[in-house]
């Protein structure tokens, strides 16, 4: 949907950081959030790569949160880089480091390949195919959305229009 029309604001109801106006919805049981917000605003600038995720996961060893760390393309000595230092798409692999180790069951992803290179793209495509859970994603990314969509909502303004597919399909 167009820019203004609700898109991340309905994702932030859904993970409860804004209050619905009108309707309610309710989880299933055992269901656990992993929520990408877009303006990945919710590291430590202080700390190196490997601590923002370390510090998360204090019960994982040095090697795992390095090999974690390495499937979104952090390797050697990157891993000890600040995170005051990192471009916007490299903060952005981290954040979603962080959402997948914590095992969620249902994704929430708002425009989660917006500062991600091609390569970083590839990655997240392929860790998401792989996923088991429920994805609830807002992107322009059209080859994003026709890769992993198997249902779609059009927002507008005045509401919404479900296909049945993805982007091609609507």
């Amino acid at each position: 949907g167009p820019s203004g029309c609700g898109k991340s604001t309905f994702l932030k109801i859904i993970n409860k950081e804004a209050t619905a106006d009108d309707g309610l919805f309710r989880f299933g049981s055992n269901v656990k959030i992993g929520y990408f917000d877009q303006n990945i605003d919710k590291l430590s600038s202080h700390k190196t790569v490997l601590d923002e995720v370390w510090d998360m996961y204090p019960f994982m060893n040095e090697t795992d949160v390095r090999r974690a760390l390495a499937m979104f393309l952090f390797r050697g000595e990157d891993v000890f880089k600040s995170v005051s230092d990192l471009s916007g798409g490299e903060r952005a692999k981290i954040s979603l480091l962080k959402i997948m180790l914590a095992k969620p069951n249902f994704l929430i992803l708002d425009e989660p390949t917006n500062h991600l290179d091609i390569i970083s793209r590839e990655v997240l495509e392929n860790a998401l195919l792989d996923f088991d859970g429920t994805l609830l994603v807002v992107s322009h990314d059209r080859y994003f959305i026709n890769k992993l969509a198997t249902k779609t909502v059009h927002l507008t303004h005045d509401g919404g229009v479900n296909i049945d597919g993805n982007y091609d399909a609507y």
